[in-house]
């Protein structure tokens, strides 16, 4: 199961370079390129001189992933378990310090100093815009209250990286590889330009300073160009365990942009990441830009003391202020508990005087239709039923959901260490005559993992007709990855496949719930299913497997095994609930 945030544009121009207006994705892995004799590695930025861009694979595609900031997130579906995929990289912080640093670099040849005053606002750090998407209440406690002390295992599980040993592995055999070592964050900034300065290929765990902004990007690469250093400049890159881009992704990328532009004086033309795999996916920051400065101008005013409206969303889940935020915005009735509502349909409905959730339930639908015809007559209807549930605290049934007949039935979940990027747990549940058999596929390590999926296949085989039940789009998206990595033909892949079945799909459009989120542990709660361990959750489950390796007490990989099976369990427990409401 998948573990479940009006400002002047500014930025340095680039007088030495011509950029062609290239649109789409770069994609280049290390198989394309090998390391470039200029020096340049497996990044190119289009804004590289002299063709140096034209190697590697350029996807055209437009990235369907470029999505609004006041978008709802989907996370709430599986929010609990959503923190196994939640990580975050470097082995500290190298933030919190607030005083005048004082700095000298070459700027063509010429030493100049340069003096950054970190004691005016708060840091604005790449983070910062995580917790933004997020909750924005989450930055404004921590810039005027108190910054909340977090697991530093959870920290890392929220920025999508990897631990620091393999994020190491993916990065170094590249080209003239330094490491900035120093703790101090002074220290580190001035080991950070040094190494510009020298012109070095690959800077891992460097640190950039501008004001109160400081940025942590995982990679700086040396690409061909002309910048304040010389005939080459820097982009920036982050290690994250998922292959795709995604929303955060690219405002922290525009954050680098942004500082590296103030350093070296020109701004790169694409963002950055690093996969697992040693693969580089690329984005153009032009293409982002504009939502990024929205959102940096709104940062800067809730640091500098602007107090945003709090919106309830499961993203909210993963602050450290969630139980007070979640309580302030139930005892105001506020319309934002409501079940993956849309900012625009809030707004809609406070502008005609809907409120709260006693407003949006004590009106017909006719009324909501006349009052706010911005938002269409469905959701007008959902919402309002969802108001309801809410404030009676009952569910209600909608249409009976399209579960398909079958004499065996199987429930899939997968536990994971996103930290190494480590899938090591298959658990199905067999269900014959309403008798549950678990079956566990367990790779203790990663050589392990090919006998562990091999296992697993030749299980699925002998349940060929089998319903697949799992809960939100993790499962699936792990087994296809499985199946590419191994091999799969393509005829028993698609055969799997069609017996798939994402259980909160199918009963999303079934039931309305008296919750605010649907992740299976809301849902498994509500219908009476109790987990046997009270501390259980995807974090957990991933602080013990790192309890196991690094201690091998077999006592805690019990645990998991116990953790897996419940959710398993829960799943069947939820389908067998809703099918019993609808007499099926």
């Amino acid at each position: 199961m998948a573990i479940n945030l009006e400002f002047e544009l500014v930025g340095v121009g680039n007088p030495f370079v011509v950029v062609p207006r290239l649109a789409g994705v770069r994609i280049v892995s290390d198989q394309t390129r090998s390391g470039s004799a200029r020096g340049v590695g497996f990044f190119q930025d289009f804004a590289g001189a002299g063709g140096a861009g034209a190697s590697g694979v350029v996807d055209k595609r437009k990235d369907s992933a470029q999505t609004r900031v006041d978008q709802p997130d989907d996370s709430d579906d599986d929010d609990e378990d959503n923190e196994k995929r939640k990580k975050i990289h470097g082995p500290s912080e190298r933030a919190g310090f607030r005083r005048f640093i004082f700095l000298t670099f070459f700027y063509f040849g010429q030493l100049s100093p340069i003096c950054y005053n970190t004691t005016m606002p708060s840091q604005i750090a790449e983070k910062t815009f995580f917790k933004y998407l997020k909750c924005p209440s989450w930055v404004y406690k921590d810039a005027h209250e108190a910054e909340a002390a977090l697991d530093p295992l959870f920290l890392r599980l929220i920025d999508d990286g990897l631990l620091p040993e393999r994020e190491r592995e993916v990065v170094s055999d590249r080209l003239d590889f330094v490491e900035v070592a120093a703790e101090d964050p002074e220290e580190a900034f001035r080991q950070t330009l040094e190494f510009m300065r020298q012109g070095r290929e690959t800077i891992y765990q460097g640190v950039l300073v501008h004001g109160h902004w400081v940025g942590n990007p995982d990679v700086l690469a040396k690409v061909e160009g002309r910048s304040k250093f010389g005939n080459y400049y820097y982009v920036a890159a982050d290690i994250k365990r998922n292959r795709e881009i995604r929303e955060a992704y690219k405002y922290q990328g525009c954050f680098y942009a942004e500082l590296l532009s103030r350093l070296q004086g020109v701004k790169p033309i694409q963002g950055y990441i690093m996969t697992p795999d040693k693969n580089i996916v690329g984005f153009l920051i032009e293409e982002f830009e504009s939502w990024f400065h929205l959102t940096l101008g709104e940062i800067e005013r809730i640091v500098a003391g602007e107090k945003p409206r709090h919106f309830l969303t499961a993203g909210c889940k993963q602050s450290p202020w969630y139980s007070a935020c979640r309580l302030d915005t139930e005892e105001c009735n506020d319309l934002s508990v409501l079940n993956r509502v849309w900012r625009e349909e809030v707004v809609a409905l406070q502008k005609v005087g809907i409120k709260t959730l006693n407003d949006l339930s004590s009106k017909t639908l006719k009324q909501l239709e006349k009052l706010a015809p911005a938002v269409r007559g469905d959701r007008l209807e959902l919402l309002s039923l969802q108001a309801k549930a809410l404030i009676e605290n009952k569910h209600f049934l909608l249409s009976s959901p399209p579960f398909p007949k079958a004499d065996t039935e199987l429930y899939f979940d997968i536990e994971s260490d996103p930290l190494r990027d480590f899938d090591f747990l298959f658990g199905v549940l067999e269900v014959k005559k309403g008798q549950g058999v678990y079956h566990s596929f367990l790779s203790e390590r990663p050589e392990d993992e090919p006998q562990m999926w091999r296992s697993f296949v030749d299980f699925l085989l002998n349940h060929r007709d089998a319903p697949i039940y799992h809960y939100g789009w993790f499962e699936l998206e792990v087994f296809r990855r499985f199946a590419a990595k191994y091999s799969l033909s393509d005829e028993l892949r698609t055969k799997f496949e069609l017996h798939f079945h994402d259980l909160l799909f199918l009963i999303r459009p079934s039931v309305i719930f008296p919750l605010s989120f649907y992740s299976l542990k809301d849902l498994g709660a509500y219908v009476g299913y109790k987990w046997q361990s009270e501390d259980a959750s995807g974090v957990q489950a991933v602080r013990w497997f790192e309890d196991f390796l690094n201690n091998g007490d077999r006592q805690v990989l019990d645990k998991i095994l116990e953790y897996n099976k419940d959710d398993v369990q829960a799943t069947w427990k939820l389908k067998e609930w809703v099918a019993k409401q609808f007499d099926l």
